[in-house]
Protein backbone atom coordinates (compact mmCIF):
# COMPACT_ATOMS: atom_id res chain seq x y z
CA UNK A 1 0.00 0.00 0.00
CA UNK A 2 2.88 2.37 0.86
CA UNK A 3 4.34 1.89 -2.63
CA UNK A 4 1.06 3.00 -4.21
CA UNK A 5 0.88 6.14 -2.10
CA UNK A 6 4.39 7.31 -2.94
CA UNK A 7 3.66 8.44 -6.52
CA UNK A 8 0.46 10.14 -5.35
CA UNK A 9 2.38 12.00 -2.64
CA UNK A 10 4.96 13.15 -5.16
CA UNK A 11 2.26 14.39 -7.53
CA UNK A 12 0.59 16.31 -4.73
CA UNK A 13 3.99 17.64 -3.70
CA UNK A 14 4.30 19.45 -6.99
CA UNK A 15 6.36 17.27 -9.27
CA UNK A 16 3.67 16.50 -11.83
CA UNK A 17 4.54 17.06 -15.45
CA UNK A 18 3.49 20.27 -17.11
CA UNK A 19 1.26 20.35 -20.16
CA UNK A 20 4.34 21.04 -22.28
CA UNK A 21 6.69 18.05 -22.28
CA UNK A 22 10.23 18.82 -21.19
CA UNK A 23 13.50 17.00 -21.49
CA UNK A 24 16.32 17.82 -19.10
CA UNK A 25 19.43 18.57 -21.08
CA UNK A 26 22.86 17.12 -20.45
CA UNK A 27 24.33 13.64 -20.26
CA UNK A 28 22.55 10.79 -18.53
CA UNK A 29 24.11 7.81 -16.79
CA UNK A 30 25.77 5.12 -18.90
CA UNK A 31 23.74 2.21 -20.21
CA UNK A 32 22.68 -0.24 -17.52
CA UNK A 33 22.31 2.40 -14.82
CA UNK A 34 18.98 0.96 -13.68
CA UNK A 35 20.50 -2.48 -13.04
CA UNK A 36 23.46 -0.99 -11.16
CA UNK A 37 21.14 1.20 -9.09
CA UNK A 38 18.97 -1.78 -8.11
CA UNK A 39 22.04 -3.74 -7.02
CA UNK A 40 23.31 -0.82 -4.91
CA UNK A 41 19.88 -0.32 -3.36
CA UNK A 42 19.74 -3.99 -2.40
CA UNK A 43 23.14 -3.76 -0.69
CA UNK A 44 22.01 -0.74 1.32
CA UNK A 45 18.67 -2.23 2.32
CA UNK A 46 20.39 -5.40 3.53
CA UNK A 47 22.99 -3.49 5.51
CA UNK A 48 25.73 -5.18 3.50
CA UNK A 49 29.38 -4.40 4.32
CA UNK A 50 29.88 -4.09 0.53
CA UNK A 51 27.98 -0.80 0.76
CA UNK A 52 31.30 0.85 1.71
CA UNK A 53 32.82 -0.05 -1.67
CA UNK A 54 33.71 3.09 -3.65
CA UNK A 55 31.70 1.88 -6.67
CA UNK A 56 28.56 1.58 -4.53
CA UNK A 57 29.21 4.98 -2.97
CA UNK A 58 29.56 6.52 -6.45
CA UNK A 59 26.29 4.90 -7.52
CA UNK A 60 24.53 6.44 -4.55
CA UNK A 61 25.98 9.84 -5.41
CA UNK A 62 24.42 9.42 -8.85
CA UNK A 63 21.11 8.25 -7.42
CA UNK A 64 20.96 11.27 -5.13
CA UNK A 65 21.58 13.69 -8.02
CA UNK A 66 18.08 14.91 -8.79
CA UNK A 67 19.09 16.64 -12.03
CA UNK A 68 20.83 13.50 -13.30
CA UNK A 69 17.81 11.37 -12.50
CA UNK A 70 15.61 13.79 -14.44
CA UNK A 71 17.88 13.07 -17.43
CA UNK A 72 17.90 9.31 -16.82
CA UNK A 73 14.15 8.86 -16.54
CA UNK A 74 12.66 9.57 -19.92
CA UNK A 75 9.56 8.35 -21.64
CA UNK A 76 8.18 8.55 -25.15
CA UNK A 77 4.80 10.11 -25.73
CA UNK A 78 2.27 8.69 -28.19
CA UNK A 79 3.39 11.28 -30.74
CA UNK A 80 6.97 9.95 -30.49
CA UNK A 81 8.30 12.96 -28.58
CA UNK A 82 10.64 12.16 -25.67
CA UNK A 83 9.99 13.75 -22.31
CA UNK A 84 11.30 13.62 -18.77
CA UNK A 85 9.40 11.33 -16.39
CA UNK A 86 9.75 13.59 -13.37
CA UNK A 87 7.66 11.40 -11.12
CA UNK A 88 9.79 8.31 -11.79
CA UNK A 89 13.00 10.31 -11.39
CA UNK A 90 12.02 11.80 -8.07
CA UNK A 91 10.61 8.50 -6.84
CA UNK A 92 14.02 6.94 -7.57
CA UNK A 93 15.81 9.67 -5.58
CA UNK A 94 13.35 9.21 -2.72
CA UNK A 95 13.96 5.45 -2.84
CA UNK A 96 17.71 6.02 -2.55
CA UNK A 97 17.20 8.24 0.50
CA UNK A 98 14.98 5.62 2.12
CA UNK A 99 17.49 2.85 1.35
CA UNK A 100 20.20 4.91 3.07
CA UNK A 101 17.97 5.28 6.11
CA UNK A 102 17.47 1.48 6.16
CA UNK A 103 21.23 1.02 5.88
CA UNK A 104 21.84 3.31 8.86
CA UNK A 105 19.24 1.37 10.84
CA UNK A 106 21.06 -1.89 10.14
CA UNK A 107 24.56 -0.40 10.41
CA UNK A 108 24.26 2.37 13.04
CA UNK A 109 28.02 2.97 13.13
CA UNK A 110 28.24 3.41 9.35
CA UNK A 111 29.60 6.69 8.10
CA UNK A 112 27.67 8.44 5.32
CA UNK A 113 30.15 11.34 5.14
CA UNK A 114 30.93 10.73 1.46
CA UNK A 115 27.23 11.06 0.63
CA UNK A 116 26.52 13.97 2.95
CA UNK A 117 26.99 16.73 0.31
CA UNK A 118 24.50 15.05 -2.03
CA UNK A 119 22.01 14.56 0.80
CA UNK A 120 22.45 18.16 1.95
CA UNK A 121 21.82 19.41 -1.59
CA UNK A 122 18.51 17.56 -1.60
CA UNK A 123 17.37 19.46 1.49
CA UNK A 124 16.95 22.41 -0.90
CA UNK A 125 15.00 20.43 -3.51
CA UNK A 126 11.90 22.09 -4.93
CA UNK A 127 10.12 18.79 -4.29
CA UNK A 128 8.98 18.89 -0.66
CA UNK A 129 8.99 15.09 -0.26
CA UNK A 130 12.68 14.91 -1.26
CA UNK A 131 13.70 17.85 0.91
CA UNK A 132 11.86 16.42 3.91
CA UNK A 133 13.30 12.92 3.50
CA UNK A 134 16.84 14.34 3.09
CA UNK A 135 16.46 16.41 6.27
CA UNK A 136 15.10 13.36 8.10
CA UNK A 137 18.04 11.22 6.95
CA UNK A 138 20.57 13.83 8.07
CA UNK A 139 18.88 14.16 11.44
CA UNK A 140 18.70 10.37 11.91
CA UNK A 141 22.34 9.96 10.82
CA UNK A 142 23.48 12.47 13.42
CA UNK A 143 21.36 10.89 16.15
CA UNK A 144 22.64 7.33 15.60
Amino acid sequence: MRQLLLPLILILAGCGQSATPTVSSGPSSSTGWDVRYNAALALARRGSPQFDDSVVQDLFKEMLDEELQLRNFRTKLKNGQETTDAIAARTAVLGALKALDEYKTKQPKADLAALRPAIEKLTSSSTPALAQEARKLLANSNAR
